[in-house]
Parts: structure tokens; C-alpha cells; sequence
């Protein structure tokens, strides 16, 4: 149990798999070794089951499944029936962040996963900034609720929400959902809630059409909706009864696990939170809504299994918490790194200076030594050595990579180089080339684009057959750029610039397009497994101390915070 009323217990991130946690957990480690996660008992990382992504609903009651483990060898509890799973939780505080996940739209940070995205600012910071840094301590602030009631915290990690943490209130039982009003168009894009006066939930939409929340009821008196912002307290004995509903039981010697049953079903169909529960919730709920709402959004379970868990669901209480002010920046795609790096660079500007955005090109931990310069606008320049001139056109996104001969990108362009391991376990870089606004999730039959260009198009410009980059993957819907082909590996990392003809193929003479087909080439999906993660950071803290000296001890940050002046 925390010390006071204001420490959290356990502060715990998601990841997709095993690899993904560990990668996390070298992260968790350094910041907790810098005394950066003060009030923090205990932070670890839950990797989903089996390797597969089970949804955040799964993940939660995983994280939770862990922590009770967790608590009975540490403190003997008996967690056998769900009055004692409840008396276990009722006097923890308890932070779970989601952040598993692929990075598909992102492949700039796979190896860092979305949660540890570098963000700009921060020059004082011991390490260089990272989303985590920016978000978790805003969900740390958040106030505790009522004394032995317990207090679980769930999150999502994939943007940066601004809020004040100082205006929320945890008193009311059940499942207290954080919410935001927005204009119809912006809550269009997310879950929504359909409240009754005294702030209980009605309804839970999930991404629901504008015409369907003006008959829905979303809309207030000034035509804005309360939209979902990712956050979401639940109090002990809310926690015990969907570890119930979903089929969590005593095992021996683990001392609780899903059932079979249970862990078939989520493991193969996953259990999101938003889907799968709180379309469930709220005073006007019904099964024929329950059903449709979850169908329309993904859910593969049976209409059998949705009527079977809907009758327990509906009788947790759900009410939501609205933010007087709340601004999303999300990160989660290529261009949106460019768009909300500028957006986060201009609010504090103004907040501390009182003055506009000067410059409209993001330089994020990236060292310009000698002759080098950045020269651009709306572009985003990270973990990058700049010693000769770098122009940059627009929209572009550079990370990894050493200039050190002039260097100029076409509009749109994207360019990252990133250490890892071949197929044969050889020492490689990787280099990857694509366009702003390529989509590596959309297939060929959802017209996926590789370098501004139906992949298609691509293709047939460098003179190579879809047989030679989708090997065995003879379905266009399951052939994207993810899973193509076409990133070469390289010997030597300065080896990229043979390649920027990738960007616009047709410019390429037959010489380069042999090399291409010869090349010993990877998918991103390939690169998401081989990249060298440990490196990846290294490179990162080793520009960081080149820019801002040597990254100090816990202990001299303490001496350094207590020395007056």
C-alpha cells in the first residue's frame, strides 16, 4: 500500500509483446534510477497475452490479474471469491497506461513504441523528452477518491492530453469517465456520451455519425457534445466485477488467471474497453443497442457471448467527470508529428514568451556542428548529426541519420536510417523511404500509397513485380506497405544517399533499379522485429549529452533541487 493518500501503488504500460516490454522497461528503469517517478511504489510493463493484442479491455484486467499476483506474494492475501479480489484492490492506487501497439502509422518510432515518441522542449530535462514524459505526470496528478473505495486509473498513451488534472473529482461510484465538450464534427471521431443532469451516462456512442448524436441526445443547449478523452477511473469494486464478468478465477499457484474459456475468447477476439464494456453501460442502455453499437465498431463476439456479459455490465454505475478545458495532440501518424510538434512548440511559446511560433521547423534532439544548417519549414528533424547543409522543402520528416554532405529532401519526404540485425543476424542498417502521408496499414485494395503514389504506381515506375516484394502474400487486400519489400538494408550507414531515388523512381537509370531487385530488402513490418532498440535510444542519449552534458544522478539532482538559488 502507498505511504499517502497522494502516492499511487503501481503505475503500469501496456506493450503488444514481450519485446515491446522489455524495451519499455529499460525505459521505466532509467527514469526511475533519475528519480523521475516520485509517489510511484512500484512501475512495470504487462505484455498482452500470448504476444497477441488482446484490446485495452483485455490488457487492463491483465494488468490487474498481475498486480493481485503481485499483492498475494507479497503480502499473503487470500484473492480466492471476488470479495477478496475487492478487499485486495480497495487499498491500492493504481495507474494503468494502454500503450501496446505497432506503430504502423509511425514507422519513424516503432523501435520506441508511440509512448516514447521524442516531443520537443524540455533542454533542462535528464533525458531527452518523450511523450511519456509530458503525459504520465498529468495522470499522476490526478486527485486520489475516498479512502478504501481503491482507485485504478486507466489511460491511453497514444496522444498528449492537456488538462488540468486540479479540476477532477473521483466521489462517485463505479466507472467515472473523464469528458470534454467538443463541436459535433470533432466528437464525430471519437466516443461520446449521451448524459443525463446529474452527469450519469445515458448512452456511450462510439464514433457516431452527427445526425446520430443530435437524436441521440449528445448535443447540450449550446450544440456541443461531451466526447470520451481517454481516461477512466474505476473504483474497487468496479474492478472486482469485471474480473468477474470476464472469467477471472483462482489457479493454482498463480493465484488468478482467465479461465479457458475466458482466454480463448479474448486472446482471439480481444476485449476493448470502449467496445466491449462501455457500450454496455449507462441508464438508457439496451442489449439491441449494446449489440449494434459493438458490431459497428469491430466487435467480433457472438450476439450469444454480448447477451451472456451485457446483463452484469449494465448494472455498473457510469458517470462522467467534464474538463472545463482539454486539448488533444496526437502523434500517432507521420504527419501528425510535424502538425502537433509545431501546435505543442507554438502554445508554449505563447504561454512563456507571449510571442508566435518564430520558426515553423522542428529540430528535436539533433546536434548541427561545423558548417551544417537546417534550412525549411513544417518539417521534423529528430536524433539526427547535422555537419554540412540540410534543406529541407516541406513536410518532411528526418530521423536517424548523419549529414554530412549536403542533403536536400523533395516536398513530402520522409527519411529515417535505424541500426538493427539482418535475416542472417548480421550487423545492418536499415533505410526507409516514404511520403508524408503514406498509409502502411491500407492495403492494395484500400489504395495504399508508397512515396505520395498508389503502391501500384510505385511498382511499375522502379520495374519491379508485386511478386517480388509480397513473396507468398498473393491477396491485394492483405498486400500494404507494411508487409512490401521495399526498404533495403545497408553496410554502412552513410550508404542511404544511393538510395533517395526511392522518392521518385522514375528519375532512377537502369543501374539503380538492377541494385534495387539485387538488394537485400525488408518489409516494415520486418524492420518493426529486427531494429536494434538499445541502439536506437543510445544514439538518442548520446546527441542529448553532446547538447546538454552529462545526464546526472539521482542524487545530484536532488542536491541540485535543494541548493538555494
Amino acid at each position: 500500500m502507498n505511504d499517502s493518500p497522494g502516492d499511487w501503488d503501481y503505475l503500469v504500460l501496456t506493450a503488444s509483446n514481450a519485446r515491446q516490454a522489455v524495451a519499455y522497461e529499460n525505459q521505466l528503469r532509467a527514469r526511475r534510477d533519475l528519480g523521475l517517478l516520485p509517489g510511484v511504489r512500484e512501475a512495470f510493463v504487462a505484455p498482452d497475452l500470448e504476444g497477441r493484442r488482446i484490446g485495452s479491455g483485455g490488457s487492463t484486467l491483465w494488468c490487474l490479474v498481475e498486480i493481485l499476483r503481485r499483492e498475494r506474494t507479497r503480502r499473503g492475501i487470500d484473492l480466492t471469491g471476488n470479495s477478496g479480489i475487492r478487499k485486495a484492490l480497495s487499498a491500492l492506487r493504481i495507474l494503468i497506461v494502454h500503450a501496446g501497439g505497432d506503430s504502423r502509422r509511425l514507422p519513424a518510432y516503432g523501435p520506441c513504441g508511440k509512448i516514447f515518441v521524442p516531443l520537443p522542449g524540455g533542454a533542462e530535462a535528464p533525458l531527452p523528452p518523450a511523450l511519456f514524459d509530458r503525459l504520465v505526470p498529468a495522470f499522476l496528478a490526478l486527485p486520489p477518491r475516498t479512502p478504501d473505495r481503491g482507485h485504478v486509473v486507466v489511460a491511453a498513451g497514444d496522444a498528449l492530453i492537456r488538462f488540468d488534472p486540479g479540476t477532477v473529482e473521483f466521489s462517485r461510484p463505479g466507472l467515472i469517465a473523464l469528458g470534454a465538450y467538443a463541436s459535433p464534427g470533432e466528437a464525430s471521431r471519437h466516443g461520446v456520451f449521451c448524459l443525463e443532469r446529474d452527469g450519469a451516462v445515458a448512452r456511450y456512442l462510439q464514433k457516431p455519425p452527427i445526425e446520430t448524436q443530435r437524436t441521440a441526445g449528445a448535443l447540450d443547449a449550446r450544440g456541443r457534445t461531451p466526447l470520451d478523452i481517454g481516461v477512466m477511473q474505476m473504483d474497487a469494486a468496479t474492478a472486482a466485477a469485471l474480473l468477474s464478468i470476464f472469467g477471472v478465477e483462482p489457479a493454482e499457484g498463480a493465484g488468478l488467471d482467465f479461465s479457458p474459456r475466458a482466454g480463448r475468447q479474448i486472446v482471439e477476439h480481444g476485449l476493448d474497453l470502449y467496445r466491449e464494456i462501455c457500450c454496455a453501460l449507462g441508464s438508457g442502455s439496451t442489449l439491441e443497442h449494446y449489440t449494434r453499437s459493438a458490431r459497428a465498431s469491430g466487435s467480433t463476439w457472438s450476439g450469444e457471448l454480448l447477451a451472456e456479459i451485457y446483463p452484469a455490465l449494465r448494472a455498473i454505475p457510469f458517470h462522467v467527470q467534464l474538463v472545463p478545458a482539454c486539448r488533444f495532440l496526437h502523434f500517432g501518424s507521420t504527419r501528425q508529428l510535424v502538425e502537433s510538434g509545431l501546435a505543442l512548440v507554438e502554445e508554449e511559446e505563447e504561454e512563456e514568451e507571449g510571442r508566435p511560433l518564430s520558426s515553423r521547423l522542428l529540430t528535436i534532439n539533433s546536434a548541427v556542428s561545423g558548417p551544417g544548417r537546417i534550412s525549411g519549414t513544417d518539417s521534423w528533424v529528430e536524433g539526427c548529426r547535422v555537419s554540412a547543409p540540410l534543406e529541407l522543402s516541406g513536410w518532411n520528416v528526418i530521423a536517424g541519420v548523419d549529414v554530412e554532405a549536403p542533403l536536400s529532401l523533395p516536398h513530402g519526404a520522409c527519411l529515417e536510417v535505424l541500426s538493427g540485425l539482418s535475416r542472417r543476424g548480421e550487423q545492418v542498417w536499415f533505410l526507409r523511404c516514404y511520403g508524408i502521408g503514406d498509409t502502411f496499414k491500407q492495403s492494395l485494395a484500400d489504395g495504399g500509397r508508397f512515396c505520395g503514389r498508389p503502391l501500384p504506381h510505385w511498382l511499375e515506375a522502379a520495374a519491379i513485380g508485386p511478386e517480388e516484394v509480397w513473396a507468398g502474400v498473393d491477396d491485394p487486400a492483405k498486400r500494404s506497405l507494411w508487409n512490401a519489400r521495399v526498404f533495403p538494408s545497408l553496410s554502412d550507414a552513410a550508404d542511404f544517399r544511393n538510395w533517395l531515388w526511392l522518392h521518385a523512381p522514375e528519375s532512377a537509370g537502369a543501374a539503380q533499379l538492377r541494385a534495387f531487385r539485387l538488394a537485400d530488402r525488408y518489409s516494415a513490418a520486418e524492420i518493426a522485429l529486427l531494429a536494434d532498440q538499445k541502439a536506437f535510444h543510445q544514439r538518442r542519449l548520446e546527441i542529448w549529452k553532446s547538447l546538454h552534458g552529462p545526464v546526472p544522478s539521482h542524487r545530484q539532482r536532488r542536491e541540485r533541487l535543494s541548493c538555494p538559488g
